[in-house]
């Protein structure tokens, strides 16, 4: 009888704890909350418990959560949508400069006369060896005129960068070459230190060889400093409703890179992917071998990225027929097929996601037939292989098939799709049929992912999604824009399972909006905050 009693006493124990265990510590009630899970995108409410969600529901079926100790958020109608992912943007500290743009307009055009005139005056009113750092637009770097010897002329003293704001060039003068310790020596596969006639630096770099200049950067300031700028953006980020945050490494150096993140946690998920810098013979991927791993509870690292081509802006964009405005000038692979090879058999041997930046016609087809050289498709079905950006990933109707039978993830950037003078100035208008195709993908089930890459603001970028400027017939909607920057950045991380939807066991990552962006008007979206947002069931921003 003893044993009976006890064996009931223990079953009435695990029974009361297990209902305990289904008592929610938050509900989220009366709201809006689009869960981006297509079988059911509205919901009413939510019970969270730790750092999951347990139910999803109506309210009145969210009721049987509450406990004594429940704490109740009343949305009084408010929108709610899973914490945005930011599949794709370049992080990292301000190093202290004096920075000058003419224009916050990327169309508009920044003339050497007014660069030089504004570079004058700087010149004159700040002290000797202050680092000057100056926006141009990417025609800029065509002007032979704007050289080394030519802002040596004009700052002789102080370190001066230009920098095309697509981050695939730049031009420096004597000093900051000394500041970087840059030399004629010097070499970087995949990347071009223009020379003179003489041999001599002219100061205009482009592609591998100037991205390792925001890790030098980084690498001169302190760790203090470099935390504190990085807190003050992931600040701004989860202001925005951002939870993940997909950060690739070119302010860094790997070992700097993982010392900072190991030892933070900021208010947002950060994945790390590792972005290898070249030196004159190779890509140095081992630089990353010991770092794949998670940092700890917020923090990890995981893909290695690779930039085969430019942009079309700078004509660096690998193309298979030539510019329509400069009609002798194709783009080119950083990286010839041997190299793109090694990278992805390194990329597989790690077990790391492989992550193309890959712009041009040119690079996707060199892209797919290094694939299909190494193993057959199947093999490569559940790799999720990013394209950033794909801009040329479409062409014709049988690339749909090709990127569907590869298992290819397209990761797409709004704010470069509101370029339509450029593009249409580049390219043939048959050419632009589905120029960065988002519609046709996911008509045809492709996987699509929205990262920044630029103005981080997400409703900006949703805006920019839904009209498209470069090809309106690719615009997506509201709710698929969502999608893409929710569930689809997730599974562009392998991480769908965790996280990317407002459904049970997932984790309780969202953003509860100032308006409700399913229903205003498209123009009013940019002018959307979050006015709380939560990661792993803690409220890490709430609108004063």
């Amino acid at each position: 009888m003893k044993i009976k009693l006890s064996l009931l006493l223990i079953f009435s124990v695990v029974m009361q704890e297990g209902m305990l265990a289904q008592k929610a510590d938050i509900i989220l009630t009366n709201g809006k909350i689009f869960t981006s899970d297509t079988t059911h995108l509205y919901v009413q409410a939510l019970a969270i418990k730790g750092n999951k969600i347990i139910a999803a529901g109506a309210d009145e079926a969210i009721k049987k959560f509450v406990s004594s100790k429940t704490q109740i958020i009343d949305l009084k109608g408010k929108t709610v949508v899973p914490g945005f992912n930011d599949a794709h943007t370049h992080v990292g500290p301000n190093f202290p400069a004096y920075r000058f743009q003419l224009t916050d307009n990327p169309l508009e055009p920044t003339p050497w006369t007014i660069i030089k005139d504004s570079l004058i005056k700087i010149v004159k009113r700040i002290p000797a060896e202050t680092f000057i750092i100056i926006s141009i637009n990417p025609d800029l770097l065509g002007d032979t005129a704007v050289r080394r010897k030519t802002l040596d002329s004009i700052a002789p003293q102080n370190p001066v960068m230009l920098s095309v704001w697509t981050g695939h060039g730049k031009i420096l003068n004597s000093a900051a070459l000394k500041f970087f310790g840059f030399n004629e020596q010097m070499s970087f596969e995949g990347g071009r230190l223009d020379k003179d006639a003489n041999h001599e630096l002219t100061g205009l770099f482009e592609e591998y060889a100037q991205y390792r200049i925001g890790a030098e950067l980084s690498k001169k300031l302190e760790p203090s400093k470099i935390i504190n700028d990085l807190k003050a953006h992931y600040e701004q980020t989860a202001a925005l409703g951002i939870t993940t945050v997909q950060n690739m490494c070119t302010q860094h150096y790997a070992k700097q890179a993982v010392d900072i993140y190991s030892t933070q946690e900021f208010p947002c998920r950060v994945r790390l992917m590792a972005l290898p810098f070249t030196d004159s013979n190779e890509l140095l991927l081992h630089n990353w071998d010991n770092f794949f791993h998670p940092l700890n509870k917020m923090n990890y690292v995981s893909g290695v990225k690779l930039i085969l081509d430019g942009t079309p802006l700078e004509r660096l964009a690998c193309m298979r027929t030539p510019y329509k405005d400069k009609p002798n000038e194709y783009g080119h692979l950083n990286f010839n097929e041997a190299q793109l090879k090694r990278y992805m058999q390194y990329c597989l041997a790690h077990k790391q996601q492989i992550i193309i930046h890959a712009v041009g016609d040119s690079s996707i087809v060199t892209i797919i037939r290094s694939m299909r050289s190494l193993y057959p498709d199947g093999f490569w079905k559940n790799k999720r292989l990013r394209i950033e950006h794909g801009d040329f990933a479409v062409e014709k109707p049988e690339d749909i098939n090709t990127l569907k039978q590869l298992g290819i993830v397209i990761v797409q950037n709004p704010s470069h799709l509101a370029l339509p003078p450029i593009m249409t100035a580049r390219f043939q208008d048959t050419k632009r049929q589905y120029l960065q195709a988002m519609q046709t993908l996911l008509n045809n089930k492709i996987p699509l992912a929205i990262g920044s890459d630029g103005p981080f603001n997400p409703f900006l970028n949703i805006m920019l999604a839904t009209m498209h400027p470069n090809n309106p017939r690719e615009a997506i909607t509201v709710e698929e824009a969502v999608i893409a920057y929710t569930y689809g950045s997730a599974f562009a991380e392998f991480k769908e399972n965790e996280k990317g939807t407002l459904t049970t066991g997932k984790l309780a990552d969202l953003a509860v909006l100032s308006q409700d962006i399913f229903s205003i008007p498209k123009e009013q979206l940019p002018s959307t905050k979050s006015i709380l947002t939560m990661i792993d069931g803690k409220i890490v921003y709430k609108q004063q």
